[in-house]
């Protein structure tokens, strides 16, 4: 039996949701398929074991046929090197199928990856290897945007993803991302994501309270994914509105006052605009981002975070109408 230290293929899950796809597409769904196998390959001439790889997915919008294609396309060998298993839900969305990979993984470690997400090499070794301390109970690798146009290479810098030139530094960070994430499979299965009404910051909502309890969690620039880049501009106005109403949602979670978060929303719009605009004349080289298209770039980002804002904003100002108002409104954004 393998040590604590040692990398068995078989103790790991990996719970892939399928929800991203309407958003991205086949094209990067397909390289992330190609890089998992590529991994899991590189990983089984070195390691015992096969690991169980599962695919979540909402049965009322996803076709398991879809999957299925991807697979036959992407990565026919996968089902040779990993015990693969496509699993519908009922409306389930995108944290919450990825409670119920680790409620149905019967190994001791669960990771949990995007299905657009692309692991790069030593991926599996990185992520695996700080559970040697038998204190950790969950470890997040780093992110970054796979950049190749104006927009993507915008977000790639001032997003919450860092460049990979900066994931040395962030060893140790109290910050994780859901979409490269491994645990403890009994330990996240006591602890899941909360259901809270967010779109995307339950998972910033768990690290804290498990941090904040004492439970062992370390971040690790040794385990490297490449997302696939937002969807084209009205993507990103749609995800900013959704990040401004987690923001106040946050704020309102941690006890603000209705004025502290409208000073909030504020100080987002003017603190996020200037990091921004300093962030692309820093790092658009390492982007490729052309110099002559700085001032697009800039506008782009000031577009998002001023949509962001004033999200915000509003969401504080309406949190005093009936709820049923406040519902009607996020769902027409």
């Amino acid at each position: 039996m393998a040590s604590s230290t040692e990398l068995d293929l078989d103790t790991i899950t990996i719970a892939i949701e399928w929800e991203n796809p309407r958003d991205v597409g086949t094209r990067w769904t397909d390289r992330a398929l190609v890089a998992l196998d590529e991994e899991i390959a590189r990983e089984q001439k070195r390691s015992p074991g096969r690991p169980a790889v599962l695919f979540l997915y909402d049965a009322n919008a996803i076709a398991p046929e879809s999957i299925r294609q991807g697979l036959a396309r992407a990565c026919p060998a996968l089902e040779g090197r990993a015990a693969v298993r496509l699993v519908p839900t009922d409306g389930l969305t995108y944290y919450q199928l990825k409670n119920r990979g680790a409620e149905l993984a019967t190994t001791p470690f669960t990771i949990l990856l995007d299905s657009d997400a692309c692991p790069q090499p030593g991926w599996l070794r990185g992520l695996h290897a700080p559970f040697a301390d038998p204190r950790m109970m969950a470890v997040s690798g780093v992110t970054s945007l796979e950049p190749f146009d104006l927009i993507s290479r915008t977000m790639a810098m001032v997003w919450i993803f860092d460049l990979p030139s900066e994931h040395s530094r962030s060893r140790g960070r109290r910050q994780m991302h859901a979409n490269n994430f491994a645990v403890r499979t009994p330990f996240f299965t006591e602890h899941p994501f909360p259901n809270t009404p967010a779109f995307k910051k339950q998972c910033g909502i768990w690290l804290a309270d498990v941090v904040d309890r004492g439970f062992g969690f370390v971040r690790t620039p040794d385990a490297l994914v490449l997302h696939a880049p937002h969807s084209g501009f009205v993507f990103i106005l749609w995800r900013a509105v959704q990040a401004g109403l987690d923001r106040d949602a946050k704020a309102k979670l941690d006890g603000r006052s209705r004025l502290a978060r409208l000073g909030y929303a504020a100080q987002v719009f003017f603190k996020k605009n200037l990091r921004a605009a300093r962030r692309i004349v820093a790092h658009h080289r390492e982007v490729a981002l052309p110099a002559w298209q700085i001032p697009f770039s800039i506008a782009v980002a000031w577009s998002y975070y001023s949509t962001l804002a004033g999200a915000q904003l509003v969401s504080a100002v309406l949190d005093g109408l009936p709820e049923s108002a406040r519902v009607r409104w996020i769902e027409s954004t």
